[in-house]
Parts: C-alpha cells; structure tokens; sequence
C-alpha cells in the first residue's frame, strides 16, 4: 500500500504523531511519502529517513509567547490563493505518487483534492470544532471568524472516509454532522508507554544518576516557545535540580550564552518519550501531542500556554484537570515565579495521584496500531 500524508506545519506535534503513523507503515511494509511545510517540513528534511515534499508556507504571527490570531487574519489576506496553490501542489504530488490512501493531519484544503482526485482521505485532527472568541472579549470579528471556521471544518471533514481524533473518548466536541465517522483512538505515540524501560533502567542507559533530580524542558518547533525557553534559561542558576534538559525546534533561538556540565542542550530528540519519563518533572508548552506524551507516562508537569492560543489553553486546563500539571501564564511568567515553581514540585508529590491515575486512563489505549487500522480499513472500503 502506498501512504501519503500531509501534516500542518507550523509547530512540530502533528508532525510527530505523523512520523508514529508512518513508522508503523514502514513496519507493515507499506511505502509512506511526506507533504509539508513550516517546522514540519524542516523537521521531516533533516530528521527523518521518509522522502518530503515541501508545500507552499502558512504563517501564524505574533511576538515571542504569544499568539495574534487577529493580527494573522488582517495579514492572511491572500489566505485564498495559498489556499489554492496547496491543492494544486497536492494534487500533482498525488497524480505523480499515486497513493491508495491520503492521511491529512489538521491540514484543511487536503480532503477537497482528496475528493477531487477521488482518493480516499483519513483527517486526524485533535480539534475538529476550534474555539478563538474566548481570547478576544467582545470582539465581533472574531466572533465571525470563529463561526466561519468552525463551518469550513465540519464541511471539509465530511469529506474524509474517517477522522480520527489522538485522545482519549469524547474529550473534544465534535459536531452531530460527522460523529458517524469520528473515531477516538488515543494517543498516537512513536513510542508505547506500556512497553518502554522503567526509569531507572533509562536513567542508566543514558549515563544519569539514579538519584538525580533531573528537569526537562521543550519548547516546541515554532518560534512562539522562544519566550519560554529564555525564561527557564535565566531561572537555571536558581533551580534546584542536577540536571536540566533543553530540547528546542528547528525556530527556536536562544538570546544568551549558556555554559554548564549540568544543562543539555537537544534540537531534536527521535526519543524524547524516554528522556521525558527518565525526568522527574517537564516543564513545556501546551501542545497537544506533548499533552499525551506526558498524560501516557504519567510525568508531573508545568505548562505554559502560548498567550492568546485556544487550543493549547484547552489542553493545559485538561491536563491540570487530569491533576497532571501545574498551569502558568505566559504573559504573567517571570525567572522567578517559574524556577520557584520548578523547585516547589520537586521537593513534593502534590502531582503524583494524579499523575498515576491519568496514566491508567490512558494506558487503556493503543492510539497508533488502531489509528492505522482505521487507515487500512478505508483502502479497503473503497476498494
């Protein structure tokens, strides 16, 4: 079978849960070709050994840490022919490709070429009906904008064979009109949480201490995490911990020097499930495939949201819902108040319950394997 799939680009967890798709093809003996732009395409170009095709750029903006969802759609104004280049670049890489199947992840104009070509289409998407109004009070322009997305994506989604959401069951809306085609898998993971080494056998592994207070922060892949990363790297000389553990993306940069045995510095890790869980806390944004990662492995947590950003506000409020993480504001954040929040969770266990029963929820599921199922299962369907 031959797999094309085409993740949003802007950041780097769609692209991750991407690539965990694509590894389980790979090992079905499938032949997988990667669509993409931003982060993800530069991502998927250096990092992986899947061939990519790079499509034409989508641009968020907004300062460091913060997201202007306005200010992007005041600049989008040619949001339409970027729209129609896609399609034609989609369409031509599916004419010269030829694949069985097209897995679109939250990568809107894919399921109309899709439906064009008469190639099925499989969505996955972790937020199906999004919500911005909320970050811009009593802001009509907004409000219209809302209303207009929330209706090209339920329209554009029943398109698609089957749209898989990576949670778990009903912890998204989902609109009435294409609940007969949504499927809850749970995480999709590059990894299986059930089945890694115990921390201390990572730990020994990759030449840490067993008792090693050991603090992991990542940024994501976009440059809206460039604020985050600045702050924990003033608050490092006050942190009470042996070691800390930066991971950032391929637009993220660093505004100062920093030299110390005890920080570590990654641009990408193809394991960063297993330095997480030999971690005792992770200090992140909200993206929602970090979310998982840490929901399935049951890691304590501070997140910090990107301002202005619903979708990673929504994932933060689950997660400190689930008794998982301690929440903080992006616009609010100081050295300070995150190295003494940093100190204060790993002196305590006031995360742990909840840490343990998160995981059990979520080690119910086996998001990757059943996510491609479902993805088989359309082949043969139009077949």
């Amino acid at each position: 079978m031959k797999v094309l799939i085409i993740p949003c680009g802007i950041g780097m967890g769609h692209t991750s849960r991407s690539l965990a798709l694509a590894q389980k093809f790979h090992q079905n003996g499938d032949e997988v070709l990667f669509a993409s732009y931003g982060s993800g395409y530069e991502m998927l170009n250096e990092y992986s050994t899947f061939d990519v095709v790079k499509l034409p750029n989508i641009k968020f903006y907004g300062s460091s840490g913060e997201l202007n969802l306005k200010y992007t759609a005041r600049k989008s104004i040619d949001a339409p022919y970027i729209f129609l280049k896609s399609i034609y670049h989609e369409s031509r890489i599916i004419k010269e490709f030829k694949p069985d199947v097209v897995v679109s992840d939250s990568h809107y104009s894919v399921p109309i070429t899709c439906k064009v070509l008469g190639i099925p289409c499989v969505l996955v998407s972790n937020d199906i009906s999004p919500e911005i109004k909320d970050a811009y009070t009593n802001d009509r322009t907004m409000e219209y904008l809302e209303n207009g997305l929330q209706r090209f994506i339920k329209d554009v989604s029943r398109l698609c064979q089957s749209i898989i959401i990576p949670d778990i069951k009903n912890s998204w809306d989902i609109p009435p009109q294409i609940r007969d085609r949504v499927y809850y898998t749970g995480p999709i993971l590059k990894m299986d949480a059930k089945k890694m080494d115990s921390k201390d056998e990572l730990r020994k592994r990759f030449g840490f201490g067993k008792s090693e207070k050991i603090v992991m922060v990542t940024v994501g892949g976009s440059e809206f995490g460039n604020k985050l990363l600045n702050l924990v790297c003033q608050a490092a000389p006050d942190l009470e911990c042996d070691r800390l553990i930066l991971v950032t993306g391929p637009q993220i940069e660093l505004d100062q020097e920093i030299s110390s045995s005890n920080i570590i510095f990654k641009s990408y890790l193809e394991d960063i499930m297993e330095w997480m869980k030999l971690s005792d806390l992770v200090v992140s944004l909200a993206g929602h495939t970090t979310s998982m990662e840490i929901a399935s492995l049951g890691i304590p947590s501070i997140m910090v949201p990107i301002q202005n950003h619903p979708e990673q506000l929504k994932n933060a409020m689950k997660m400190k819902n689930y008794g998982i993480a301690h929440v903080e504001n992006m616009e609010n954040i100081s050295s300070k108040r995150l190295a003494d929040g940093i100190n204060h969770l790993l002196k305590n266990e006031d995360l742990k319950e909840g840490t343990l029963k998160t995981q059990k929820i979520f080690s119910q599921y086996n998001g990757t394997q059943d996510a491609v199922k479902i993805i088989n299962d359309c082949v043969d369907i139009d077949e």
